[in-house]
């Protein structure tokens, strides 16, 4: 069974007129009689009746005129997204990001790609940074949101989104805990909790060097990958914390947030593969790119 002959099949259904269905499809007359035909032999059971002056739907016709209007609105349907997902409008990507995305700029980036592209499909997955860059490289991600800077790869383009201070966490008892800002070498004697350095090496190191330029190298007693580990850690008393700033925005019980000084920063940045041909991530990129710093 053809395309063409449920096609024809249906317009003459449509005009119960062979001249007529000729000339909607924009074919001669014995092409519509030899399709119809054709479709008859396939489906052994008679369709029209016709004679030199009327033709008329069978009990057959009826029943496979409804099967056949389903058939072509799913094949229109089918051509429509396909060609919606070679442009990229629908289809799935797949995102990973570090939690504080969520807190600050990504949410705005989705919202307005949501409102773009209402059919595509996202899946999120929540990592380390280091983690990201893996599963990038592995084509298990689309689009990364990860803390930067990372260590430059010719395989990944990226855009920086966004710089937010490095701030603080105490628990609510600390002795420093009603300051409204600390000298960081104020917490040099201090118990720290830290992430595993494999979790994400350039951020753990930078904020060790944060450190050293304060004069003191961190105990380090406590590690946690999870951010929420991290700040319940503190908040039981297991030591002191860094943090990005857009955590303020998420309190948590038992700890405190404060600024420190000097001053350091942390950035926030989108990175894909060069050669993803994936038109979704095309269309994602250009979205985000409205909000690079």
């Amino acid at each position: 069974m053809e395309f063409k002959q449920v096609q024809t099949f249906v317009a003459l259904a449509r005009h119960l007129h062979f001249g007529r269905t000729a000339e909607q499809l924009r074919i001669a007359q014995p092409h519509v009689s030899r399709r119809i035909r054709q479709l008859e032999e396939e489906l052994d059971v008679v369709l029209f009746e016709r004679d030199k002056r009327n033709v008329r739907l069978t009990k057959a016709g009826e029943v496979f005129l409804a099967e056949a209007r389903t058939l072509l609105r799913d094949i229109e349907l089918a051509k429509t997204h396909t060609k919606e997902s070679a442009l990229g409008r629908r289809g799935k990507l797949e995102v990973s990001l570090v939690g504080a995305a969520m807190l600050r700029i990504l949410p705005r980036i989705l919202t307005e790609f949501r409102r773009r592209y209402p059919d595509v499909h996202m899946i999120f997955r929540e990592q380390g940074s280091v983690a990201q860059l893996e599963a990038l490289a592995q084509g298990g991600t689309d689009v990364a949101f990860l803390h930067s800077p990372m260590r430059p790869n010719p395989a990944f383009d990226h855009v920086m989104l966004d710089v937010e201070p490095l701030i603080a966490v105490l628990p609510t008892g600390h002795r420093l805990a009603r300051r409204t800002e600390i000298e960081l070498a104020e917490l040099a004697d201090d118990p720290w909790v830290l992430f595993p350095r494999e979790d994400n090496s350039p951020i753990y190191d930078r904020i060790i060097a944060v450190c050293a330029r304060a004069g003191f190298s961190p105990k380090v007693v406590q590690e946690a990958g999870p951010v929420h580990s991290r700040l319940g850690l503190v908040a039981s008393g297991f030591g002191v914390h860094l943090v990005g700033s857009s955590w303020r925005a998420m309190p948590f019980p038992g700890v405190v947030y404060l600024p420190i000084q000097p001053s350091a920063t942390l950035g926030l940045a989108c990175y894909w593969r060069k050669d993803d041909p994936n038109p979704i991530l095309r269309l994602f990129v250009d979205v985000t790119r409205r909000h690079q710093m």
